[in-house]
């Protein structure tokens, strides 16, 4: 049975969390504060550690510090749990080692599936960092186990994605079938560039990906109904550079081509795009490729604050635009293989 070590300081949080994990086959440890974890750590055997930031005696910052610079401990998956709104909290949190970050107050399948996520991970790293003992004791057996737990870990990973990509959709007025279609227009368009098939598929899944930054913009801009003005459009903005934030902090393939499409996808081939101004060949083939697609598919999109517009218009846009706002590679590859992007539209309808 694994152990989950629950440092929050708050006795509501601790009880809520506690009864998911119990019902959930895990067994739970708890600590009122950073300094209490770190002292159950040195009696008990710990898989996972959830960590809260803002807690009396030791906070989670200076608590999560200690344990990722402890080899002993550094190896143990630790997510802190922290609000959405506080992205500093969580940025800084990542940034002094924890493994995920979980939101208060806590979505049920999701808590559920980044804790097994999280366990798995961990027992994966436990066995790379014993991977020269295990191939002294049983060469094969034990290479056989750790590609088994590759492809946990891979298939973890996907899952993550989707969860996140829901919630990005859940704050957007864009339709699930609109991520899917991206990822599969994506798909199509890295076939055309003939990719090979293990990164047609990472494109497929990270383009799905390319707005998750959105979560960290107000629901008063994301979802006006109307047009932006200047400074609401300049925090839409920011969104691109959000979702690289969240995106970059592993180093997977899968999640750094995703964060290099959410990073890209609005540049501009002419270099007046945003975050960074990049132009034509600085941009990735991966964010032009996104920035085509993405934009043919949300013309042709019915929207609250718009009607969907006419196939004609909408190629019209793409077409005027080449060498301006798109890759006139990409745009001419687009145009030659148009039925077939229509038919991912019609495959995957909204209705």
């Amino acid at each position: 049975m694994a152990v989950i070590l629950l440092c929050d300081d708050e006795l509501m949080n601790r009880k809520v969390a506690s009864k998911i994990l119990a019902k959930e086959g895990f067994s739970v440890v708890e600590a009122h504060n950073g300094k209490e974890a770190i002292e159950v750590l040195k009696t008990t055997k710990i898989d996972l550690i959830l960590m809260d930031l803002m807690m009396p005696v030791m906070d989670g910052y200076e608590a999560t510090k200690i344990i990722k610079e402890d080899d002993e401990y550094a190896t143990i998956p630790l997510i802190i749990i922290s609000a959405l709104s506080d992205k500093e909290a969580i940025t800084k949190g990542l940034e002094l080692g924890a493994d995920e970050y979980l939101t208060k107050p806590f979505d049920l399948t999701d808590f559920r599936l980044r804790i097994k996520n999280a366990i798995k991970i961990g027992i994966y790293q436990n066995m790379l960092k014993d991977h020269k003992l295990l191939l002294e004791a049983k060469v094969k057996e034990k290479t056989k186990e750790l590609q088994h737990a590759l492809i946990e870990v891979q298939n973890s990973e996907k899952d993550i994605i989707s969860i996140l990509s829901k919630t990005a959709e859940y704050r957007d007025n864009e339709t699930s079938m609109h991520t899917i279609r991206v990822g599969d227009m994506a798909a199509l368009m890295a076939n055309k560039f003939e990719w090979d098939e293990e990164h047609i598929e990472l494109i497929r899944l990270a383009a799905t990906m390319h707005d998750i930054g959105k979560v960290g913009i107000e629901d008063s801009i994301l979802l006006k109904p109307g047009k932006l003005d200047d400074d609401e459009f300049f925090k839409m903005k920011q969104h691109a550079a959000i979702g690289y934030e969240i995106l970059s902090q592993k180093t997977t393939p899968l999640l750094k081509l995703a964060a290099e499409i959410a990073y890209t996808h609005h540049e501009k081939y002419d270099g007046s795009g945003y975050p960074r101004a990049l132009k034509e060949d600085e941009i990735p083939l991966s964010g032009a490729i996104v920035a085509v697609v993405d934009v043919f598919d949300a013309l042709l999109s019915e929207r609250p604050y718009k009607k969907a517009f006419t196939l004609e218009k909408a190629l019209d846009i793409i077409q005027s635009s080449s060498g301006s706002h798109f890759n006139p590679k990409v745009v001419t590859m687009f145009i030659l293989h148009l039925e077939q992007f229509l038919d991912i539209r019609k495959k995957l309808s909204d209705s």
